[in-house]
Parts: C-alpha cells; sequence; structure tokens
C-alpha cells in the first residue's frame, strides 16, 4: 500500500524538480543572450484610476 503511494509521490515531486530546473535553464539563456538590457519587473501595484505605480512600492514610470 504505502510502496506504490510512495513512487507516486516521489514521480510527481521528481516531476516539478524537473519543471523548476527547466524554468531556471531557460531564464539563465535568456540572460545570456540579452546581456545589454536591462530585466525590469513591471509595476505590480498600480492605481486602478490612473495606471500609474504607487508611490509606496516602486517608482513612477509614466
Amino acid at each position: 500500500m504505502f510502496g506504490n503511494l510512495m513512487k507516486i509521490l516521489l514521480i510527481v515531486l521528481g516531476v516539478a524538480v524537473a519543471v523548476v530546473a527547466l524554468m531556471m535553464l531557460g531564464l539563465g539563456i535568456k540572460m545570456l543572450f540579452h546581456k545589454e538590457k536591462e530585466f525590469r519587473r513591471p509595476c505590480a501595484n498600480a492605481d486602478p484610476k490612473t495606471g500609474r505605480c504607487a508611490n509606496c512600492t516602486c517608482k513612477d514610470r509614466h
């Protein structure tokens, strides 16, 4: 009973680790090819009325 459950758990865990590893590899390759560019995170806390970034969380870029 627990043998099959453990196998399934290890398979799911292995797939999850593989997916995360592929994502990290992709990000690393992207950073290699875009050396001169700056990766910017878009403002996640924008004012819904104006669309401008809130001053408390990020720079005002508009």
